[in-house]
């Protein structure tokens, strides 16, 4: 609802003189009654899809959670007691209920401005300081910031609402009217709505557009970092998780293969009978003992080479201990097949990593820019209508003022609804609740 309230003899936006016919009356009572039974609905869903549903129960979605109690409360009391004060025409529960109803409408209020503010701070702390913030992020936190929101609009509202009659020691507000008395004043007005409406927007404003630059930042300092360090980063990780040794071992059973695939065919069929394998099956590379001084024929162990295999092996050794440079490319290339796989592996464990979070942040991200907007749209053109009547207390006629506190009202119906069209978690568990499909409706993405 609206921060601020007043008008030409304060009561702009609470009163309502002019007469309506039948038609009209059972119109506004249709219209109001649709938009309350909708509000009601809607934000019910909101706070039972994160009750029942386990990937709805985040920090961000409980900050969410205190958004959809306030938006609740206003379409179950502050909808319909408008309703019936714009019908009539005139207040007709007294000046108790006047004043309740005002205190809960104003620190309603102000707890959703708050809660909106705390999504803000939590979004741009999460976006600006990715390796700090999260560490102290929990459910707890998130549960006093809420408590510290909702107790700190109370003490702002309730008590200078309620008690302003006896602090002056005159109430001032005619019976049959409902407006806060201390907004008689226009000054005072035009001020708690820079203080209630225009700093918060402000401050919210700013921060998205923080936040938008330092994704965009990290973007791009990850995209540089993708493409420019990874090769380099898993060189050195491979030649630290790989020794000499292995990779010896690794390029003699590649020079094995080949040479198997080299020899006659009466050897091949004659090693496959000795070693009990197929054709396909690798040998093992510990097997291979490139350390020795010299491959030695057997006649008697498993796994028995023939000669001329071993002749070529310890050939290649030779050849390898008189060159030094043959030696050194060998252990190249077999460490440069090595990297490339650990390349491959590495860049598509980041890539699905980096689309899995830029995925979530962005269902996050623009589930809180629907909601900041559709704030903004909803509530401004009440308060600029404020800051009107401030220097023209005869601008503005009754039928605006209504229209622009159904707006601020109407906040409360499209907040649910951007839940369920910026994400689709919450718009397939709405699906579920409506349809009474229970089964599964924990695990619900």
């Amino acid at each position: 609802m609206e921060t601020v309230n007043t008008s030409s003899g304060g009561d702009a936006g609470l009163s309502s003189a002019q007469p309506y016919t039948t038609v009209e009356i059972v119109l506004i009572i249709l219209v109001a009654g649709s938009l309350s039974l909708i509000t009601v609905i809607g934000n019910i869903l909101v706070m039972l899809s994160i009750k029942v549903n386990r990937n709805l129960q985040t920090v961000n979605n409980y900050f969410l959670f205190s958004l959809a109690c306030a938006d609740l409360i206003i379409g179950v009391g502050s909808m319909n007691l408008y309703t019936v004060y714009i019908v009539i025409g005139y207040w007709p529960l007294g000046a108790v209920v006047c004043d309740l109803w005002l205190a809960v409408d104003y620190v309603v209020s102000n707890a959703s401005v708050m809660n909106l503010l705390i999504i803000s701070f939590d979004r741009y702390f999460c976006v600006t300081k990715p390796l700090s913030y999260p560490a102290r992020r929990s459910t707890k936190m998130a549960g006093l910031m809420i408590a510290v929101a909702w107790v700190l609009s109370f003490i702002l509202w309730a008590p200078a609402i309620l008690f302003w009659q006896f602090i002056v020691g005159v109430r001032t507000v005619p019976p049959d009217q409902c407006y806060i008395q201390f907004f008689s004043n226009p000054a005072v007005t035009f001020g708690t709505a820079i203080a209630a409406f225009y700093l918060p927007v402000a401050i919210m404003i700013y921060l998205y557009w923080r936040i938008s630059r330092a994704s965009r930042s990290r973007m791009q300092r990850d995209s540089r970092k993708t493409s420019g360090t990874s090769i380099v980063e898993a060189h050195s990780h491979s030649q630290e998780d790989v020794g000499e040794n292995q990779i010896q071992n690794n390029c003699i059973q590649k020079i094995r293969e080949q040479l198997r695939e080299a020899m006659p065919r009466k050897e091949k069929e004659e090693l496959q009978q000795q070693n009990g394998s197929s054709p396909c099956k690798e040998d093992k590379p510990e097997q291979v003992e490139p350390e020795a001084e010299s491959v030695q024929p057997s006649t008697s162990t498993e796994n028995e080479v023939p000669v001329s295999v071993l002749k070529g092996l310890n050939a290649i050794k030779r050849m390898n201990q008189a060159d030094p440079a043959s030696r050194t490319t060998s252990l190249t290339d077999c460490q440069a097949t090595r990297t490339l796989l650990k390349v491959t592996k590495q860049s598509a464990v980041a890539k699905w990593r980096k689309k899995s979070t830029s995925l979530r942040e962005k269902k996050v991200t623009r589930t809180i820019m629907a909601i900041l907007v559709a704030f903004v749209v909803t509530w401004t053109p009440y308060n600029v209508m404020v800051l009107i009547n401030t220097f023209c207390s005869v601008c503005i006629p009754n039928a605006l003022w209504t229209i622009g506190y159904w707006l601020c009202y109407i906040n409360s119906t499209i907040n649910p609804a951007c839940y369920a069209l910026c994400n689709t978690t919450f718009k397939n568990t709405f699906k579920h609740l409506l349809l009474c499909q229970y089964k599964n409706i924990r695990t619900v993405r």
